[in-house]
């Protein structure tokens, strides 16, 4: 609840983007469907094109797959953009496949890639401090690795409205 209308949100693939449509489908929320780890290459490209603060959740499978984004996002250094990791250290979507997340600091990899600051958390009362904070006075890029359960919402559906129409909302939005 410390994220407003007026930030954007880009969600990775699977179960990330599927919950929080489910939690609060929103127009400034954009849900990256079948390309698994390219979700901080567009949260980039927004960000280097907006004023808007820019929020990418992203996965520890999906990060693991696309680790040059993390050196990319540090040398371009997007003011606006905060990078929250959501470490379960399985690939959720498609069975609980475990990642090797366990074995890598991304904290230290995103300090060393360039990043601002760079945070390693383990609870959520740490974590609405650190994105209250960081929301509040933003100076990016910024990365926030949690570590998270695995498993989702039980009956997790699937975002009803057509990744066009997410797209065309969500680009309304950046124009607002």
């Amino acid at each position: 609840n410390n994220i407003n209308n007026k930030t954007a949100v880009i969600a990775t693939t699977g179960k990330t983007g599927r919950e929080l449509f489910s939690l609060n489908d929103c127009d400034n929320y954009f849900y990256q469907v079948g390309s698994m780890g390219c979700a901080s290459a567009i949260a980039l490209g927004i960000a280097l094109n907006s004023k808007k603060k820019i929020i990418v959740l992203d996965g520890d499978g999906a990060l693991l797959m696309k680790m040059g984004n993390l050196s990319t996002i540090g040398a371009n250094q997007p003011r606006n953009l905060i990078h929250i990791l959501l470490d379960n250290n399985v690939h959720d979507s498609t069975g609980q496949q475990l990642t090797n997340a366990s074995t890598v600091d991304f904290s230290n990899i995103a300090i060393n890639c360039g990043y601002k600051e760079s945070y390693s958390i383990d609870n959520v009362t740490d974590f609405s401090k650190v994105i209250k904070k960081k929301l509040r006075n933003l100076f990016g890029p910024i990365f926030i690795h949690i570590k998270i359960q695995k498993g989702s919402i039980k009956n997790l559906g699937r975002p009803t409205i057509h990744p066009k129409d997410v797209a065309i909302r969500f680009k309304n939005f950046l124009k607002s």
